[in-house]
């Protein structure tokens, strides 16, 4: 680096001695702007360099925080779409458990209520055979105290005489 500084400088010097012999000066123009540049780069292109990597080096570091978080995103889509299929197969577990839990009750109620319906038709039948024995009792002492009274028996003289007859 050194060394083509002093080589810029030493040509610089040259043309800097020349007389300006032409109608333009781009030459010494072109000559002063490479020494101008040389020089600059002398003070702070290390400078520049280490800024230039070090933006680099963060550049990359990001980029590669960013592929992290893409590849935990897609690595948590995928947990969950496992999740989401096991979710959906347990509602479907439970969904099916309480049908078939529905359909023992509604049978077991059923039975209940038809174990119900011949009790109560059985109660019912006694509760009639008893009504009906109940009437024919009543009819029978209905009828009895008519013909009875015309003949003046007590009550307890005819329940004596029916008992023999029976």
């Amino acid at each position: 680096m050194k060394k083509i500084l002093l080589i810029g400088l030493g040509v610089a010097s040259l043309f800097a001695s020349e007389a300006v012999s032409g109608h333009t000066d781009i030459v010494p123009r072109t000559i002063n702007f490479v020494i101008f540049v040389a020089l600059l780069w002398y003070l702070i292109g290390d400078k520049i360099k280490r800024f230039f990597a070090e933006r680099k080096e963060n550049i990359a570091k990001r980029f590669q925080e960013v592929e992290e978080k893409l590849k935990e995103s897609k690595e948590r889509k995928e947990a969950l779409k496992a999740e989401l299929i096991q979710t959906k197969q347990l509602a479907e577990e439970i969904r099916q458990n309480a049908q078939k839990e529905a359909e023992l009750i509604a049978e077991k109620i059923k039975q209940q209520v038809e174990e119900e319906i011949a009790l109560l038709q059985k109660h019912f039948e006694e509760f009639k055979e008893n009504e009906i024995k109940k009437a024919k009792q009543e009819a029978v002492k209905a009828f009895m105290e008519d013909v009875l009274k015309d003949v003046h028996l007590s009550s307890e003289e005819a329940a004596k005489l029916v008992l023999k007859a029976a």
